[in-house]
């Protein structure tokens, strides 16, 4: 347009505007001075159908045939010349199949009769949970793996070193004429069509042949390495995460998610697998992602003589129990995919025992309608079932698969929200908040506990927030501990407005504030018992490689609207619910 005018002499402007609208314009011409007029037809370039995109996902040869017989799809297939011809102009088309269904014949043959001009982008998805274990591809979440493996060098043994491939996408991407293999953050460019094709900048790796190396130098320059090895080499407790893997004390305690209500680049949401001393285990919480972060911590601590395949499966078959706090969706979304896992390597004969709220129960059954494979998968044990007082039959099979016993605590955040107390772990008794306003009645309940798993959604100062949404704070959370005269405190579940370290501010009045071991939980942070007094001092040495936090987390602040906790506080019912706080 812009070339085109100029040569006519159209003055840059509004002039220009109308063309473009379509309208023709008459001007005095600047070179001879006289009247002119142009047409839009004569600057604009002539009508092209619209760019069309077709994403199918095709799980099976079956779904093939429907596919062709699809009169959407055979509209674009070249030498048809229908009435109803689409008005715009098929250009790609993404394919979400397994790698043998789309270099079957019938798949090619079906590819070949949309033509040259149709490029063919794949996607392969895994057709076995052997495949997905086997996934070697690069992680697209940079800043997580990144921050994971900062946090690997100050402590391999509480931060496994996470998976990352130092050769992805790096522009030899398999392309055969029209066919394209997708790679994670390859760009396809569709308009203008002149430039449609692959963007060139994006078929890099995503992570550099000296990656690990350049992240070490960062957190040697920060001065954590140095102070880490410093306060590791002065905890008496500390034991190499080698004797760890022992089989009389296979204890862990693995956070796959410590962020809240959405995923950021830095956490998951919130997800925590308990392993016991026999090797059984079972999940506090299953935020969306939970099991493709427990792979990425189980490979990166599995021996390299050992299968990842056969780890995935035994490691899935010895979940035995799941707990979920609360229905909110960044709680419980990843369980269909462990219930879906499960289910594919024979998991329906031994089901997990869910304890879970009773409407969580209602939304499964909904779900079996469109994935019946995880019917079976899983038996239920209502959280209510559970209260102090209450046996129910299944409490049985906890103790004989895990060795472990179960109170369930009623807390103040959305309709049917618990907190649980897990006696029997490897760990003692461990106590988990789940998301909640401070509770009397859960420190009370779990009275003396080995460790306090609770949440710290906002940062002290930001107590009128919390109460609004039915959060706690960070003081909060402490003090929580310290009426629980818990031994240790981990913090998780943290705005997403603290993607690192959120402050903390302890009450120097109160002895006990002042010396409750704390620790701040990250994803893919792996603690065992004897790990666990190492985890609360290496604080320090973490904040180092966060320069400049602080600032940021009082800019961050600063933008939250104030809001009068009083005022809040007056409206009857809002915040908590009688005999629960």
């Amino acid at each position: 347009l812009i070339e085109k005018a100029r040569k006519l002499n159209v003055p840059m402007g509004p002039l220009c505007g109308e063309l473009k609208a379509g309208k023709s314009v008459t001007f005095i011409d600047s070179k001879t001075n006289e009247e002119r007029t142009v047409d839009s037809k004569d600057v604009l370039a002539k009508e092209s159908p619209g760019v069309g995109v077709a994403v199918v996902y095709c799980p099976t040869t079956h779904v093939l045939d429907e596919l062709r017989a699809s009169r959407t799809l055979r509209a674009f297939e070249k030498n048809r010349l229908d009435d109803d011809a689409p008005t715009s102009q098929l250009d790609a088309i993404v394919h979400l199949t397994p790698k043998t269904v789309f270099e079957s014949d019938g798949y090619q043959s079906w590819c070949e009769e949309f033509g040259s001009a149709v490029d063919h982008i794949t996607l392969h998805i895994a057709e076995s949970v052997k495949d997905r274990a086997a996934n070697n591809n690069a992680s697209p979440f940079v800043s997580a793996m990144r921050g994971g493996a900062r946090r690997s060098f100050v402590h391999d043994g509480l931060f496994p070193m996470p998976d990352i491939p130092m050769a992805t996408c790096d522009g030899s991407t398999t392309r055969t004429t029209a066919f394209i293999e997708g790679c994670p953050m390859m760009e396809y460019l569709l308009m203008p069509r002149s430039k449609r094709g692959l963007n060139a900048c994006t078929m890099k790796s995503l992570y550099s042949a000296t990656e690990k190396d350049d992240l070490r130098g960062e957190v040697i320059t920060a001065g954590a390495l140095q102070l880490a090895q410093t306060v590791a080499s002065e905890q008496v407790a500390d034991i190499p995460v080698e004797q760890d893997k022992n089989e009389s004390n296979l204890g862990e305690l693995i956070f796959t998610g410590t962020g809240s209500a959405v995923p950021c680049k830095h956490r998951n949401v919130t997800g925590m697998y308990l392993r016991m001393n026999n090797g059984n285990s079972m999940l506090l919480d299953v935020g969306e992602g939970t099991v493709g972060q427990l792979l990425q911590v189980w490979k990166s601590t599995l021996p390299k003589s050992a299968s990842a395949v056969d780890e995935y499966h035994s490691r899935l078959l010895g979940i035995k129990a799941v707990w979920i706090s609360h229905p909110h969706a960044d709680h419980h979304l990843g369980l269909l995919r462990l219930l879906s896992e499960r289910s594919a390597i024979g998991g329906s004969n031994d089901p997990i025992v869910l304890m879970a709220p009773p409407n969580m129960f209602a939304f499964l059954s909904e779900y079996q309608l469109t994935v019946p494979e995880i019917k079976g998968n899983y038996v239920e044990l209502d959280c209510r079932d559970l209260f102090p007082g209450q046996q129910s039959p299944l409490c049985t099979k906890l103790r004989e698969d895990l060795g472990i016993s179960c109170t369930t605590v009623q807390v103040t955040h959305c309709p049917y929200s618990y907190a649980v107390i897990v006696d029997g772990t490897a760990f003692g008794r461990l106590a988990y908040s789940g998301d909640c306003r401070p509770s009397s009645r859960f420190a009370a309940a779990g009275n003396g506990a080995d460790v306090l798993i609770h949440e710290a959604t906002f940062e002290d100062g930001m107590k009128e927030e919390a109460v609004l949404k039915k959060h706690s704070t960070v003081g909060e959370a402490i003090e929580i501990a310290c009426k629980m005269d818990a031994k240790t405190l981990i913090l998780t579940h943290f705005s997403q407005r603290y993607p690192k370290i959120p402050p903390v501010n302890r009450d120097e009045s109160d002895a006990k504030a002042m010396t409750v071991p704390i620790a701040f939980a990250f994803d893919f942070m792996r603690v065992t018992p004897s790990s666990l007094a190492l985890a609360t001092k290496l604080t320090p040495a973490l904040r180092l490689l966060y320069p400049g936090q602080e600032d940021d987390d009082k800019t961050a602040a600063k933008k939250d609207v104030a809001v009068d906790s009083k005022e809040l506080m007056a409206v009857p019912g809002m915040f908590s619910a009688k005999g629960i706080l």
